[in-house]
């Protein structure tokens, strides 16, 4: 039976891990242990390193592409959600799963600066990690009931197969309120009555009192159950993809390879002599093409600010607005008209974001508590003419840093 070494990075930025060995079934193999990634990198010996990561590091949603030029469109799914994104879409990594029944495509996206983060503190240490996967894809999952998992202060929720969310154990029973956009208290209530909760390590946390939790005495344990449950590692969503992939037999193939790779390096060299002048003239040919471009777009749009910057980007934006997908004035000023008076009643509050589109809101703001979180929700929808979700609650800096999606009610 095939082991591996896995561990638990609960916050990217620390240099601390949690770990066992395991197998392919689930079962733990001696006893879990924690430190550095230095320690862990001379525990894991020659066991292959599967890393799983905190889920309040990574956002995770399902989109819906054409079934027709896959690879196209995937290109294209980063600027689908880029207004639910906390950092630029370039400072984000995109990680893709596969397809679904219900023709949508989960994506899991972390910021390139924290993946980088992981990359260079496991090569640094000698931890050959060849897997990193979100906390919520980790646990135990069923169709038939959502599985919860809380630990001395943190909850993390998975809802499905491709869905989830983590955050701080007292934001919990608020975030399990939104989960299913739009569906009433007592259908919540049941969800939650049927869900499997596991308590790991230690603190208590009472979910529901028709919930009767489970123990386990490490993370680590229950993803390794939650891990062997997919049937090849192949349909796990694996954040190292694209230009962070990895190939486990490249550090060991090198040293035999070194003297042919050197003759090789010659006749590169000899043949980079004669294609550098090409290398060149196509640079000057972008160039001129980016310069048409930019004068295109301030012939087309001539108010637009700073043209020299990714005009084709912006070309794109601004017939997107042009083709009817724009703002619902109507709309957006019953939604902020009711977004300032619900403000005006909170102690204060920081806004950091609106945007609005094919009529929803999210704003991203600061309060002092979750009471104001939830306050200013219950604010939103007391005339009968909205309905508020909160997307996400995290604590940071003794505040409350939320998201809240704000539509119309039907």
């Amino acid at each position: 039976m095939a082991q591996y070494f896995l561990t638990y990075l609960p916050r990217v930025g620390d240099d601390y891990l949690r770990w066992t060995v395991c197998d392919d079934k689930g079962g733990v193999i001696g006893n879990a242990d924690h430190g550095p990634f230095e320690k862990a990198a001379k525990a894991a010996g020659r066991h292959r390193v599967v890393m799983v990561v905190a889920g309040t590091e990574v956002l995770m949603e399902e989109v819906e592409v054409p079934a027709t030029n896959l690879s196209k469109a995937l290109k294209a799914v980063p600027y689908m959600l880029e207004e639910q994104l906390a950092q630029d879409v370039e400072a984000s990594h995109f990680a893709f799963g596969n397809k679904g029944g219900n023709g949508r495509i989960p994506v899991v996206v972390i910021a390139k600066q924290g993946l980088e983060w992981i990359q260079e503190m496991a090569t640094e240490s000698g931890l050959n990690v060849l897997e990193i996967i979100p906390e919520t894809l980790a646990l135990p999952g069923s169709p038939e009931h959502w599985t919860i998992m809380t630990n001395d202060g943190h909850a993390s929720v998975r809802l499905s197969a491709s869905r989830g969310f983590s955050c701080d154990s007292e934001m919990l029973p608020l975030l399990l309120e939104n989960a299913i956009e739009g569906a009433p208290p007592e259908h919540i209530e049941e969800e939650i009555r049927r869900s499997r909760h596991f308590i790991c390590g230690p603190g208590e946390f009472h979910l529901h009192p028709d919930v009767r939790p489970e123990f386990i005495r490490t993370e680590v344990a229950l993803f390794a159950r939650g891990l062997s449950e997919y049937k090849k590692p192949a349909d796990r969503i694996n954040l190292l993809q694209g230009g962070y992939g990895k190939t486990e037999a490249l550090g060991k193939a090198w040293k035999p390879w070194r003297v042919p790779a050197a003759l090789a390096a010659m006749l590169l060299a000899l043949w980079g002599g004669t294609s550098y002048l090409q290398y060149q003239q196509l640079g000057v040919e972008e160039a001129r093409l980016n310069d048409e471009m930019v004068s295109t777009l301030k012939r087309a749009f001539p108010t637009v600010q700073n043209p020299e910057r990714d005009p084709l980007r912006q070309m794109r934006s601004r017939l997107r607005a042009d083709t009817g997908t724009g703002i619902d004035e109507a709309s957006f000023v019953v939604m902020m008209s009711a977004i300032g008076a619900a403000l005006n009643q909170l102690n204060e509050p920081t806004v950091s974001s609106i945007n609005f589109r094919r009529g929803q809101l999210d704003i991203v703001l600061e309060a002092e508590s979750l009471q104001d979180v939830d306050k200013l929700k219950s604010s939103l929808e007391q005339e009968n003419q909205l309905v508020a979700n909160v997307q996400s609650a995290v604590k940071e800096k003794e505040r409350i840093k939320a998201r809240l999606r704000v539509e119309a009610s039907s």
